[in-house]
């Protein structure tokens, strides 16, 4: 019984993301206390390649360190037939000396 119940916990507990990393050159010390500060969203990528392209782009935009995908969805084919997907990603970015995020909080693109 013990075993079942955390094993229900551990569904609905706060599960840890390691968002994908697109600056180099990042110590271990920045890694372990990358934070979220804000979301985008892309509405018109045809593939997966492209809709992880697309986030990876505004990401960089925003002068993150990092993006997380949290929701996709297919959309209605465009004119060519291909269904167009969107998606929802987070930001991270590394907190500066007084914990506050280097960028402005809630950046949305």
């Amino acid at each position: 019984m013990k075993e079942l119940v955390q094993d229900v916990l551990s569904i609905f507990s706060p599960q840890s993301v390691n968002p994908v990393l697109i600056r180099a050159g990042l110590s271990q010390r920045e890694i372990a206390s990358i934070q979220p500060f804000g979301t985008t969203s892309v509405s018109w990528a045809t593939s997966m390649e492209e809709l992880n392209a697309a986030c990876a782009q505004k990401a960089r935009e925003a002068g993150a360190v990092g993006y997380h995908i949290t929701d996709v969805e297919s959309h209605k084919p465009g004119s060519d037939g291909q269904p167009l997907l969107a998606a929802k990603a987070t930001l991270y970015n590394i907190p500066d000396e007084s914990g506050n995020d280097q960028l402005t909080a809630g950046f949305i693109l």
